[in-house]
């Protein structure tokens, strides 16, 4: 953790989501002063954080823009997710943004939580580094994208003291419920006892990193002089989707046997090869001194393990 932070107020955008806690938690180890989560729904906040209820979108919210002008760090990890119409995504991924820029003053560290999806497609075996070409397809990587060079276009202009983190596809603890592997736990959880597990993957391959990890470059970016730069978060090697998927099975303990996959690319794919989304991580090596510090079986049996209730079995259990 970076000492830096004690002593330091500091917000969270998005601060009861999946990424959201774990940065709270992160920086209240640090030693930030006060952390507050901003939600625009009644939450759960970590332990030693408060809740704001607000909308960054209403233009006439006093007490969320007091709070925002009066803090040394504002960490914005607010995000419409997979499951989000167009629309929300444009409102949740640029607008938004634009509307905290015009609220963080100069000498505030804005932390702005991008994505590996603004990259759009990387060639298998290489390596995206911050200047790879930036050719988003989707609406998730477009508006992402939108939002992450707002941010380092007033870093530019003087106008923020902004870093964007660009993050790896997540998995751990709390990780998205609309991501491929909370999906899949989704799944699991809904099998009835003794079903097999039908299971349709593509075999793309993707670098994880789990949330905590990504909660630590959060807190130290919070504090190095790293304005106006993106910076690549993520393992920096890469998994087959089957393969974590096969992970994840084991970390429920649902019977091998009792798997079923089928692996389809989707239409588009290049060679029938499935997508590659493997970051380059030098720089936040470099720069913020971080390195992941979960591993990948270590994270997926912890998300698994979160998203079991108090008392709960293995999935499926039952018939054979």
């Amino acid at each position: 953790m970076n000492r830096d932070t004690q002593g330091r107020s500091a917000v969270v955008i998005g601060g009861t989501g999946s990424l959201g806690r774990p940065i709270c938690a992160a920086l209240l180890r640090a030693g930030a002063s006060h952390v507050t989560a901003v939600a625009r729904h009644e939450a759960p906040v970590v332990p030693g954080a408060r809740l704001l209820r607000a909308d960054l979108l209403d233009n006439d919210n006093r007490a969320l823009d007091r709070l925002v002008a009066n803090s040394d760090v504002v960490v914005n990890a607010a995000g419409a997710g997979w499951r989000g119409t167009p629309d929300q995504m444009m409102h949740a991924h640029t607008v938004l943004v634009e509307r905290l820029l015009r609220l963080v003053p100069p000498h505030t560290r804005l932390v702005h939580l991008g994505s590996v999806h603004e990259y759009g497609e990387i060639s298998p075996r290489d390596a995206a580094d911050e200047d790879h070409p930036e050719r988003p397809s989707a609406p998730y990587g477009r508006t992402k994208l939108l939002g992450s060079r707002s941010v380092l276009a007033a870093a530019a202009e003087g106008r923020t003291d902004g870093v964007v983190l660009r993050i790896s596809n997540v998995c751990g603890p709390n990780a998205p419920a609309a991501s491929f592997l909370g999906t899949l736990i989704e799944q699991l959880h809904q099998l009835p006892p003794g079903s097999p597990l039908d299971l349709a993957v593509t075999p793309d391959m993707r670098d994880f990193i789990d949330i905590r990890d990504v909660a630590d470059a959060v807190v130290r970016a919070a504090t190095a002089p790293v304005a106006g730069l993106v910076i690549n978060i993520g393992r920096g090697e890469v998994h087959a989707v089957p393969t974590v998927a096969q992970m994840m099975t084991r970390a429920a303990r649902f019977p091998r046997r009792r798997v079923r996959m089928h692996v389809a690319t989707m239409p588009g794919s290049r060679g029938g090869s499935g997508a590659w989304a493997k970051v380059d991580v030098r720089r936040a090596h470099a720069l913020l001194g971080w390195t992941h510090t979960i591993c990948l079986p270590d994270s997926l049996r912890d998300q698994w393990r979160a998203a079991v209730p108090p008392g709960g079995s293995t999935p499926g259990a039952g018939m054979s």
